[in-house]
């Protein structure tokens, strides 16, 4: 019984297990973090190879996309 008490198998993957933890934790963090940051840097991205004004405000283009139904005619619209 004491053998069984003294036995560190399964120490290390433990450890490993809390690394990992650790590594989620912050990416997730990292990522809530600059997400805004990031949406911006993509819409500016988008408005400099469209030549457009791209929409952040993301509640403005779900109505508009809920309201408008689209067809393949739409899709060489230049107006979208």
């Amino acid at each position: 019984m004491m053998k069984f008490l003294r036995s560190k198998k399964g120490q290390g993957m433990s450890e490993y297990l809390i690394i990992l933890a650790l590594v989620a934790i912050a990416t997730i963090g990292a990522v809530i973090f600059f997400a805004d940051n990031m949406r911006e840097q993509i819409s500016n991205l988008a408005e400099e190879i469209t030549g457009q004004a791209a929409t952040v405000d993301l509640s403005t283009a779900h109505q508009a996309a809920a309201t408008s139904s689209y067809n393949l005619s739409d899709f060489t619209a230049s107006d979208q």
